[in-house]
């Protein structure tokens, strides 16, 4: 666990996890500002490659021709977004953030904190070597829920153990994380004037200790801050518990979405909301990229956004179900759709061809 990536983490100073869902505006400054920073690259590159072959011409086939002209596919930003406790300690929000240029589709895949996972073998060799406790359960050296990896890894290794292991459980590279405590987020929704949404059931919870008290009508309604932390943080009585309660936020995240993309005056200031963001979350994305690239959030298309969930069943521990998280993790992120499942889209768009040309 010392790669350039680690030491980034080592060096980087500490600071105060202060706002939530709203980053959500950060992570398409990222993540499109990565992508441009691509493109950037890309565009030298073919330039200089074209300089060479004006210098060396040599014959080539058509078909190198045509697969020369074809560009390759831009991989997706991937950026890992953690919510810690009111401690600092574990993770209880974990999603990716995905987000494609060519198409300018933002997927959202969550992955539920109880998930059962084991820790690779370089992170309890770090642990071994810096005498830290490391977690034993059903025979099973180094499993953990999710959520408590971060925890385990200690002081100035925990975002780098959180990212590296939900780079081992889907199967990808994350490029970028960002890491914020949720306590304090309902003072960012009423920043952008709440959010209007429905509540499809009665919720009440009371916890003295936390000081969280929860009591919502269901309904139509407009959410402030106050209201919108009661939403996102209610679980007790759902009977799908965390897995329900991940549906909710994301569901208040895509109003929130729509929200800010539709309000001038938030995009018109995102700049300033960019500055404000980075100094309020803990991320190893530079300010300089961010606010180079801000201008392009406009571009993306709100309702292309999709929010998922790692299938699996859930207990005192969540086994996630590998064959489907493979599945969900080759559609999303790499664009691999199983020949059944196009199947099946190519018949409903014939049936729907066919209903519209009948009524016309």
């Amino acid at each position: 666990m010392n790669g350039p990536r680690m030491k980034r983490y080592q060096k980087r100073k500490k600071r105060r996890n202060r706002m939530v869902l709203i980053l959500m505006i950060l992570m398409m400054i990222v993540c499109v500002g990565a992508v441009g920073f691509r493109m950037a690259l890309r565009k030298d590159g073919i330039a200089k490659d074209h300089t060479k072959k004006a210098i060396n011409p040599e014959p080539v086939r058509v078909e190198q021709m045509e697969k020369e002209k074809a560009p390759e596919p831009m991989e997706p930003v991937n950026v890992a977004v953690f919510g810690v406790d009111k401690e600092g300690f574990r993770t209880d929000v974990n999603f990716i953030v995905s987000f494609h240029e060519d198409t300018k589709e933002l997927h959202f895949v969550s992955v539920p904190r109880d998930t059962r996972v084991v820790m690779t073998e370089e992170m309890l060799k770090s642990l071994e070597e810096r005498k830290k406790f490391i977690p034993y359960r059903n025979n099973v050296k180094g499993q953990c829920k999710l959520n408590e990896v971060h925890a385990y890894a200690g002081d100035g290794y925990r975002d780098e153990f959180s990212v590296t292991m939900l780079e081992d459980l889907l199967g990808i590279e994350i490029d970028y994380f960002v890491k914020i405590d949720l306590d304090a987020f309902h003072d960012i929704v009423d920043a952008v004037g709440g959010v209007d949404m429905e509540v499809e059931q009665r919720l009440y919870y009371s916890d003295p200790v936390q000081g969280l008290y929860i009591d919502l009508q269901p309904g139509y309604q407009h959410l402030d801050g106050d209201k919108a932390e009661q939403l996102v943080r209610f679980r007790e009585s759902y009977a799908q518990k965390d897995l329900k309660r991940i549906q909710v936020q994301q569901d208040f995240m895509k109003a929130l979405l729509e929200k800010v993309s539709s309000t001038s005056t938030i995009l018109e200031n995102l700049p300033s909301i960019a500055k404000v963001l980075f100094e309020c979350v803990e991320t190893d994305a530079t300010l300089k990229d961010i606010l180079k690239y801000v201008k392009y959030v406009k571009d993306i298309d709100v309702s292309s956004i999709t929010m998922e969930t790692i299938p699996g069943t859930g207990g005192s521990y969540f086994d996630h179900d590998e064959e489907g998280t493979k599945e969900l993790v080759d559609r999303v992120f790499y664009g691999i759709v199983k020949e059944e499942e196009q199947t099946e889209e190519s018949d409903e768009e014939i049936e729907n061809n066919e209903i519209v040309s009948s009524a016309q």
